[in-house]
């Protein structure tokens, strides 16, 4: 009997995959992040699927860099619980605002060398900046 396949990453399942990279702890290997997915989506996708979103892939890359060389809290740790829950919410936070500046950075690359490219083509910086076309508005009939 043949195992069914899992069904494609939309884009809800692209940001919660990203999500649980930010609030990531400890080792992060490919196999660990699928069967984090696998326990929350019933889902099992493979590092090659993962591999192929660039939002997956570039918040794999930057999740574990930032976690290289970093100790788990150890004694330091707070024992309230609403405590450590905040501090783990401001963690997952840094951590996403960390990869998004990342993207942003990635972004403002692709952008340069779109401009680069459209300038070679002879596509001036105002040709690029004009405004797009109205769509055309649905008009009742007989009514202006």
């Amino acid at each position: 009997m043949r195992k069914s396949r899992a069904p494609d990453l939309t884009d809800e399942r692209i940001k919660a995959i990203v999500e649980t990279l930010d609030g990531w702890k400890g080792k992060l290997t490919w196999e660990l992040l699928a069967d984090a997915v696998e326990a929350s989506t019933g889902h099992r996708y493979s590092r090659f699927t993962f591999a192929q979103y660039p939002e997956i892939a570039n918040a794999f890359s930057f999740r574990k860099d930032a976690l290289r060389g970093t100790l788990p809290r150890g004694r330091g740790e707070p024992r309230d619980e609403r405590v450590r829950e905040a501090l783990a919410q401001a963690d997952r936070y840094k951590a996403k605002a960390g990869r998004l500046e990342a993207e942003n950075q990635l972004l403002l690359e692709q952008f340069v060398t779109w401009a680069i490219n459209a300038e070679r083509k002879g596509v001036t910086l105002d040709m690029l900046n004009a405004p797009l076309p109205k769509p055309p508005r649905d008009r009742s009939k007989g009514v202006d």
